[in-house]
């Protein structure tokens, strides 16, 4: 007898939370677009979802990327019905900070396996800027230019979830890194877990864009 997997039970929890979402004040808070009383749309990296209460399910896509897995498509309808559920109505700082400053307690010794996540991002895209920087303008990202030995850009991931990537590009001795930072007024939309996931999509999601079209395309 095959178990329901874990992704699809969290997924299931949260459809079962938006069922009593006040969509019209949710859409205030958090920059969500109201399509009705009983749904909204939101844009996740060159994707539309709908945001409804029996579903979150994907619209419509800008940017055709190499499908991810089951697991990646429940974790993503779940993160972005996490974002509609929150009560924050905070506005982002400008201050930008690694995953692992919002760990603490039971999360601080497991907080650098969660930015592991973005390792796709290195193997995507490697010492090839050029390919990283096509699918960073694809997506709209904001070249902000150099910051120490990195290369750093801007992107508004969600309405109020800012993030920070840095490209710090590899020698002989170290790999390439791509670091996500993301806005100090992160935890307040998310709890440390859900940010964790979010934070995972966001660098396999990118990564899969990397796959899915040759520079210059």
């Amino acid at each position: 007898m095959n178990m329901e997997k874990g992704y699809m039970k969290t997924y299931k929890w949260v459809i079962g939370l938006l069922k009593d979402l006040d969509f019209i004040g949710a859409a205030k808070r958090l920059g969500l677009r109201l399509i009705s009383n009983d749904e909204a749309e939101l844009d996740f990296l060159g994707r539309t979802y709908s945001i409804a209460r029996d579903a979150v399910s994907l619209k419509s896509e800008r940017i055709i990327w190499d499908k991810a897995s089951e697991e990646f498509d429940f974790n993503v309808r779940s993160v972005l019905g996490y974002y509609a559920l929150s009560e924050s109505d905070v506005q982002p700082t400008g201050d930008f900070r690694l995953l692992s400053s919002f760990s603490h307690g039971v999360f601080a010794s497991g907080a650098s396996s969660f930015e592991k996540m973005a390792s796709p991002l290195s193997i995507a895209y490697g010492a090839d800027y050029g390919k990283f920087r096509e699918a960073a303008l694809k997506l709209g990202m904001k070249d902000e230019g150099l910051q120490g030995n990195g290369k750093k850009w801007h992107y508004e991931l969600l309405p109020k979830m800012p993030v920070k990537l840095i490209y710090y590009e590899g020698d002989d001795e170290f790999p390439t890194d791509i670091k996500i930072l993301f806005d100090s007024t992160a935890i307040q939309v998310y709890k440390f877990e859900p940010l964790a996931v979010l934070n995972g999509c966001f660098a396999h999601g990118l990564a899969c864009m990397g796959k899915a079209f040759p520079v210059g395309a």
